[in-house]
């Protein structure tokens, strides 16, 4: 069996083994498979992935402002800006 393609029937195993409710063991005799093998793969498929971790971020409220027609200025969050938009054009619109 070549290196790829152990690697592939193992990830393929322990992808099984976790969706399953079973132990490992109970896992391995289910599928004629060696424990102690089994275990090697999955240690070894742990170690190669890469762990990430979450960070919390702070949230940072961008805010923009609008020049409007007539001099009218507006400074609204940017979380704001599609909603004020639309309804800012419905208006404008509606005035001509």
């Amino acid at each position: 069996m070549a290196a790829q393609s152990k690697t592939d029937f193992w990830q393929q195993h322990t992808s099984a083994w976790k969706n399953s409710d079973l132990s490992q063991a109970a896992y391995c005799q289910q599928h004629e498979l060696k424990l102690s093998t089994f275990t090697y793969w999955r240690n070894k498929q742990n170690r190669l992935q890469p762990k990430l971790i979450p960070v919390p971020m702070p949230v940072l409220e961008t805010s923009v402002e609008l020049a409007l027609p007539g001099g009218i200025q507006m400074q609204l969050p940017a979380s704001a800006l599609e909603q004020t938009l639309h309804l800012l054009w419905r208006l404008l619109r509606e005035q001509r």
